[in-house]
This record gives C-alpha cells, sequence and structure tokens, in this order.
C-alpha cells in the first residue's frame, strides 16, 4: 500500500455492489456467484449501506474458511482494514498499520480493541453472516 492510499485510507477491498447481497433479520446473505474475490483463497469483499450499521468484511483465509468482521479498526477515525495477502491477519488501510488476527484480537500498533467477528456459513450458494 502506498503513502498516499493510506494517509487517505484507502484499502484494498472492492466493495460489492448493494444488489448482490441482501439482509434477512439479522442475517446478511451474499450469493458466491455474485462474489468472485471470495473463491480464492485470500480474497475479500466489503459491503456497506442498506441496513448494516458498519460496512462488513468478508475474506475467504488461506485455509479455505470465510469469514466476516465489522470493517471498522478500532483506531483512528474506523478506517476499513484489508487481509494482508498470504497470511492469517487484516491490517488497518491507515499509517497506524493496526494488525488483527483472524479471531479480530490486536496483534500490533495502535488499535486497543478487537475487531467484531462474525459467524459465518454457506447455505445453497449463499455465504450467510449472522450479525
Amino acid at each position: 500500500m502506498s503513502v498516499f492510499k493510506a494517509i487517505l485510507g484507502i484499502c484494498e477491498t472492492k466493495e460489492l455492489d448493494s444488489t448482490s447481497w441482501r439482509m434477512d433479520g439479522g442475517r446478511v446473505a451474499v450469493k458466491l456467484e455474485d462474489a468472485p474475490e471470495l473463491n480464492r483463497k485470500g480474497g475479500a469483499i466489503y459491503l456497506k449501506g442498506g441496513e448494516l450499521a458498519k460496512p462488513l468484511l468478508l475474506v475467504r483465509a488461506e485455509d479455505g474458511s470465510m469469514l466476516a468482521f465489522a470493517n471498522r479498526c478500532s483506531h483512528l477515525l474506523g478506517r476499513k482494514v484489508d487481509p494482508v495477502p498470504g497470511e492469517s491477519r487484516l491490517r488497518c488501510c491507515s499509517l497506524g498499520h493496526s494488525e488483527y488476527g483472524y479471531d479480530g484480537q490486536v496483534i500490533k500498533g495502535p488499535a486497543k480493541e478487537p475487531l467484531k467477528k462474525y459467524t459465518v456459513e454457506i447455505d445453497n450458494g449463499d455465504i450467510v453472516v449472522t450479525l
């Protein structure tokens, strides 16, 4: 990530179009076919808007599992986070570069609070996140 992107808090992870996911009560469903980034290990997307109180980050972990987190760093303006390619951790898209493990806990950096992690299941071709 460039210094310019870090100053502005610009992440590499792309937003999934709001027509490709839906809310159903306290659950978010994403059609896996609409999120090809999640077909590869280390791939990620984020969702925002609609009924979501906070942006949501979805990550295909290096072990192939699907993970979901509130996409807001607990430090400095709540910047978004990105997965670190080839590693099982997330990094804030700010100059502070706080890092989190896939359990949501802070590994290093100025952040003091963990990321909120959500339960994920695959159901009939949908990625379903329980908020």
